[in-house]
């Protein structure tokens, strides 16, 4: 089995100086999953957010690249209708050359409204987009003098340079939502898929499963061992602490979530989010559901067990650990990828 790790780089504290100090964090977190064994780094994408304060990934993965030596680096993920497909084409060949074939390009269509409502982007244009986007792309990636004429988009005889360096491209991984559509579409391309890592068990399972299914209809390789299944995940020896400690870091998580869903102009900077918790319209679901079916918080034999289940019940080969998000400690995070390497990862290697 493999194992990545997934940053969030969440800003809870409204405070510029807070901002160096994330970004620093996370950068010891990488450094230290490489050490650890981990076999991949995953990082999100959001915009004008305290939810997670990296809006522009190439630079970033770029700079992770320059730091590390063998750990793989995904983005989690592009949102396509957001750029130059043309400049984000030569912006991942270039990452993939400088990081000698290292990258994982996550990519999806995004779900915010008030991130293409800031980019002046229609959303109800954002299937289309992201399809001529990713055409270009892998077009651009592949072909010399590569030419495209779509609704929104267009190439004339472009060859991009450099090229990357995997062959014939990066891995290319497509965010699916809770619906089949999106499934199919990455059947159609036979990409492999990535689900959120807040998405209730029940749910991503049944995408997974979906996938699975529809893959073996089109004849594809369903693929299930390049897809990392994402969790929330804390380990303590100390099994009370393991599942009280991250409670108020997954609630900020999941309550600013859900007020991001419920914008469609400008940001969430400012929220007053013990405000919007009281008027929200809609009950959340209960921490002790949360720990049933979305986080991984107990001690590294739990842990194995629930990792077991999914290696024997649902074929998973690749979990994806988000252990830094909300308000969590660093030293704490730290601690918990020591604990999940070295008693968790053995077990499954």
């Amino acid at each position: 089995m493999k194992f990545a790790l997934f940053l969030l780089g969440s800003w809870t504290e409204p405070e510029p100086s807070e901002q160096s100090r994330i970004f620093g964090e996370m950068m010891e977190q990488i450094e230290y999953a490489e050490e650890l064994g981990f076999d991949s780094v995953w990082i999100a994408e959001h915009h004008s957010s305290r939810y997670g304060i990296c809006p522009s990934l190439m630079p970033l993965v770029t700079h992770v690249a320059a730091r590390t030596k063998r750990i793989r680096i995904g983005t989690g993920v592009s949102v396509l209708p957001f750029y130059n497909p043309i400049y984000l084409a030569e912006e991942t060949a270039m990452m993939d050359v400088l990081s000698n074939g290292r990258l994982d390009f996550g990519v999806g269509r995004g779900s915010t409204v008030y991130e293409y409502g800031n980019f002046n982007i229609d959303y109800e244009s954002r299937n289309a987009r992201f399809q001529e986007a990713l055409d270009i792309i892998l077009g651009l990636w592949t072909t010399p003098r590569f030419s495209y004429s779509g609704e929104f988009y267009q190439v004339n005889g472009l060859t991009i340079a450099p090229s990357p360096v995997q062959l014939p491209h990066p891995p290319v991984y497509l965010a699916v939502s809770r619906t089949p559509e999106s499934v199919d579409v990455a059947v159609s391309r036979d990409l492999p898929i990535l689900t959120s890592f807040s998405t209730p068990e029940v749910d991503n399972l049944g995408l997974f499963s979906l996938y699975a299914e529809r893959c073996a209809a089109a004849g594809n390789d369903p693929q299930i061992d390049r897809m990392p299944y994402f969790r929330f995940v804390y380990l303590s020896e100390d099994e009370k602490e393991a599942k009280e400690y991250p409670r108020e870091s997954l609630t900020w998580v999941r309550d600013l979530a859900g007020h991001r869903h419920t914008l469609t102009h400008g940001d969430e900077i400012d929220v007053d989010l013990d405000r919007w918790r009281q008027i929200r319209t809609e009950a959340p679901r209960s921490y002790e559901s949360e720990l049933e079916s979305t986080a991984y918080f107990g001690t590294p034999e739990e842990c194995v067990q629930r990792i077991r289940r999914l290696e024997k019940e649902h074929d998973i080969g690749y979990f994806g650990a988000s252990m830094s998000f909300g308000s969590m400690g660093h030293s704490k995070v730290m601690r918990s990828m020591e604990l999940f390497a070295k008693e968790v990862m053995p077990k499954f290697r």
